[in-house]
């Protein structure tokens, strides 16, 4: 069964973003951090948590990015994309909670990771019958 272009294109812009910014945070974490206004001191341990999460998502993202071109990846890549995305957004939202506003960046990025999460889940029950039948 063909796989719908929707879902391949929202596999790719989902692949494509977290593979670019998963390595910005890997190979740059204090520049990446900057851009959201955060300062991230050149503590070891500190570089070393911010470049570990940044391999996470750069693998998610190529995890994802292989769901758009490999048929057999298809699914676990939508579910991947909906772990991380709403991973994020609802962690982010505990941390507002918890810790109080974070910088307009950070509010962005929340919704971002929410809308792109949602987005995902919608595409997993839209395409859930064309998903399950390429495993």
């Amino acid at each position: 069964m063909k796989k719908s272009t929707v879902l391949k294109i929202i596999l790719i812009i989902f692949g494509l973003l977290l593979t670019a910014l998963g390595s910005w945070r890997l190979f740059d974490p204090i520049t990446f951090f900057e851009n959201s206004g955060l300062i991230l001191s050149n503590d070891v341990g500190l570089l070393n948590e911010a470049r570990a999460t940044g391999g996470v998502v750069t693998g998610f993202g190529l995890l994802i990015l292989s769901g758009a071109f490999i048929r057999k990846l298809s699914y676990t890549s939508i579910v991947a994309a909906i772990v991380l995305f709403l991973g994020f957004g609802i962690a982010r939202l505990i941390g507002f909670v918890m810790d109080g506003n974070p910088e307009e960046a950070l509010i962005q990025g929340i919704v971002f990771e929410l809308v792109f999460g949602l987005l995902a889940v919608f595409a997993c029950f839209k395409y859930r019958e064309k998903l399950l039948a390429l495993k």
